[in-house]
């Protein structure tokens, strides 16, 4: 049995009684609608999996919502006991293991600094020097562990929020699924996190715009394709950019890209990062660190990770656009 379909059996094995291959003639499916932000699936496959795509949608919400006070992250967070199910234990593991090769720049703890400013699921507080200092004291990923199935905090206040990979690993997890019911050719596309595979209807590479980003916050965001990624075998595509999620206080506009080390918004002048990576939580992950670490501290964060392409748009101290691009995306433009 392949790793994918391993995954896929411990996660959701209700819904692989029936795998086996099964005569049809094959077609695109699309299934599309919205959630907390909008999903497209589209596979081909001679018959329609919806129903256990969304299932698996459902499930994947149940264990991770944080807006959620029944599900497992939100009975984590406030201490309460819980048994942990297969999702949140991948979601954790792949945290712990992003965060420690980011050297934190992504960090699943980063919580109270995103409530903190505003973009969270707690009202903005005023933030200062003194209230980041006592933050700081239980925010690292150093600071929680998992052992034998169960969490263990070094300060009760710890928190855990994967939003900054939740698209990225459900579209892993569904690709996974796919991969169990012998797909072959799908793109999933969940809040703009994409995982490809095989081909499209027209039996060509799937195709992937990078919009080119506005240059101020709240200044009005074009239509206009910045390049066009065209992508070939099982790959996972994560975009992150500040234009879509901002907050305004005291006259001062703050992205969402705060920087876990330092409790504060990002100031980088990084405007929007594309990561392409083997998977889509990878991918997720480093898009976000990209965004919010420190500007000095961009090369090195780059380098942690050599089986990933980056197409950074940034701005010049004149305000001029700037690329800064890995060699191998090349081949994908």
């Amino acid at each position: 049995m392949s790793i994918n379909n391993q995954l896929t059996m411990q996660m959701f094995p209700f819904l692989l009684y029936n795998s086996a291959k099964c005569g049809g003639k094959s077609q695109y499916h699309v299934l599309s609608g919205e959630r907390h932000t909008y999903y497209r699936i589209t596979y081909n496959h001679p018959y329609d999996l919806s129903e256990e795509i969304l299932s698996i949608y459902e499930t994947f919400y149940k264990s991770l919502n944080p807006f959620d006070p029944q599900s497992t992250i939100s009975k984590v967070n406030k201490n309460e006991k819980v048994v942990l199910d297969a999702i949140f234990i991948e979601a954790f593991n792949r945290s712990m293991e992003l965060a420690n090769k980011t050297k934190g720049i992504f960090d699943p703890t980063c919580s109270p600094f995103i409530n903190l400013w505003g973009f969270g699921f707690k009202n903005m507080e005023e933030p200062s020097e003194s209230l980041i200092n006592q933050i700081r004291e239980y925010v690292g990923y150093n600071k929680i562990s998992l052992t034998n199935n169960s969490i263990e905090k070094d300060d009760s206040r710890v928190q855990l929020n994967f939003s900054a990979i939740g698209d990225g690993l459900s579209c892993d997890i569904i690709a996974c699924y796919l991969d169990s019911k012998g797909v072959h050719d799908y793109m999933v596309d969940i809040g703009g996190e994409i995982v490809t595979k095989g081909k499209n209807k027209t039996g060509s590479d799937w195709s992937v715009g990078i919009i080119k980003p506005p240059k101020y916050l709240g200044a009005e965001q074009s239509s206009k394709f910045e390049v066009i990624l065209h992508l070939s075998g099982k790959i996972g595509v994560a975009t992150s950019g500040n234009y879509n999620n901002y907050r305004s206080r005291n006259g001062k506009q703050y992205g969402h890209a705060i920087n876990p080390q330092t409790g504060y918004p990002a100031n980088n002048r990084i405007l929007s990062t594309t990561v392409i990576a083997p998977d889509c939580t990878t991918a997720d992950a480093y898009a976000t660190a990209i965004m919010a670490v420190e500007a000095g501290k961009l090369d090195e964060l780059l380098r942690t990770n050599e089986a990933m392409e980056y197409y950074i748009i940034y701005l010049d101290r004149q305000d001029n656009y700037r690329i800064k691009q890995s060699e191998g995306l090349e081949r994908y433009v």
